[in-house]
């Protein structure tokens, strides 16, 4: 836009020129050569096509003479351009035909040039500044959400690794308690125990097995405490998020969509599970993606785990059969995790026809009869 603007001063500048200058001789055939040469220039980015029709202008000013005064319109396309050189051409029709104008349009002429090039310094530097300041911009923009990206990368871990520092903690607490208290009130028990064997007293009976009594109401209170903190301080979540970060086989992917809390010994079996699946990926494929998806139904939990391994057909063949038959013995060591399922009431699926994927579904309202795994 500012070299159209640039043109139209310049053409209003040169037509009033050449009318001054000329005004018994002009052409209008001479004014639309230019406009349509000066338009073509405009309207090419390509330097050569450019250079051309500046050469083309030349032999115009050449033939008629006139037309010099013209000549601005497009020298204001070659200058500053990589054929800028070429704008000394222009003396060649000046000199051959320096009779032909008059001292007056000389100057005039001269002093259209040094304007013609100080608008294109002015415009070209001001496109240039323009172009570096959307650059600028841009780079600002782009660093910007870098940043965001890293302050939001940067929270997460951070929440996380006070999640888990929190549930490190309340395990700490819980075996401090075990070992310290547990063991000082199991101590007392035994003492007290000790003491009621040797006495004869019945009201020192009557009192040291109501303190027993007390002592094993309060250890009991303890332990439930205890084990209702170390079990919640098993976080599914953090738990396989942590076993995806420590696997360096391959990239693993790690979808949850849990909202209430499945029973502690679900927890663990679907932690086992994971681990399970994931040794197998590094043992038996040649994986380079993992993809763990744990989701929450309404009346059941899902948990998707699945590679894009290559599996020969032989084995696809055999999975297929080991997976109608549910006996995996003989199924890359999954016999184990259809053992947990099966604890769950639950249902465990193999599938290999893109890469290796197993299908777990547990129902929420079975009563938990798998083990115990800690």
């Amino acid at each position: 836009m500012q070299f159209i603007t640039d043109k139209m001063i310049l053409w209003a500048a040169c037509l009033l020129l050449y009318l001054i200058s000329y005004p018994a001789v002009y052409s209008p055939v001479h004014i639309l050569l230019f406009i349509i040469l000066t338009c073509l220039c405009t309207y090419t980015e390509n330097h050569r096509i450019k250079l051309a029709l500046f050469l083309l202008a030349l032999g115009l000013c050449q033939f008629w003479p006139p037309c010099l005064l013209l000549m601005p319109l497009v020298y204001y396309d070659v200058v500053y351009e990589i054929y800028g050189n070429f704008v000394f051409l222009l003396l060649i029709p000046l000199f051959m035909n320096f009779t032909d104008y008059s001292v007056k349009a000389l100057a005039s002429l001269l002093l259209l040039f040094i304007l013609t090039t100080f608008m294109k310094h002015k415009s070209f530097q001001y496109l240039k500044m323009k172009r570096e300041y959307n650059e600028q911009r841009d780079t600002s923009k782009e660093l910007s959400l870098l940043q965001e990206e890293r302050n939001q990368s940067l929270l997460e871990n951070q929440d996380y690794e006070i999640n888990v520092a929190t549930l490190n903690e309340r395990n700490r607490i819980s075996k401090e308690i075990h070992d310290n208290i547990g063991h000082i009130l199991s101590r007392a028990l035994l003492q007290i125990g000790a003491l009621l064997m040797i006495t004869k007293d019945e009201t020192e009976k009557e009192g040291l097995t109501s303190l027993k009594t007390s002592l094993s109401q309060g250890m009991d209170s303890i332990r439930l405490s205890i084990h209702n903190m170390y079990d919640e301080s098993i976080d599914l979540f953090t738990s396989i998020e942590t076993l995806t970060k420590d696997f360096t086989f391959c990239t693993v992917n790690f979808d949850y969509d849990v909202r209430n809390t499945p029973d502690v010994k679900l927890k663990y079996a679907f932690i086992a599970i994971t681990k399970e699946a994931l040794s197998n990926v590094m043992k038996h494929s040649d994986a380079t993606k993992v993809q763990i998806s744990l989701r929450e139904h309404p009346a059941m939990y899902q948990l998707i785990i699945s590679d894009n391994g290559h599996i020969t057909e032989e084995k696809r063949i055999k999975l297929k059969a080991l997976d109608n038959s549910q006996n995996y013995f003989d199924g890359m060591g999954v016999q184990n995790m259809l053992d947990r399922v099966r604890g769950f009431q639950g249902i465990m699926n193999l599938s290999a026809d893109n890469g290796f994927k197993i299908f777990i579904s547990i129902p929420k309202s079975v009563t938990p009869e798998a083990p115990n795994i800690k």
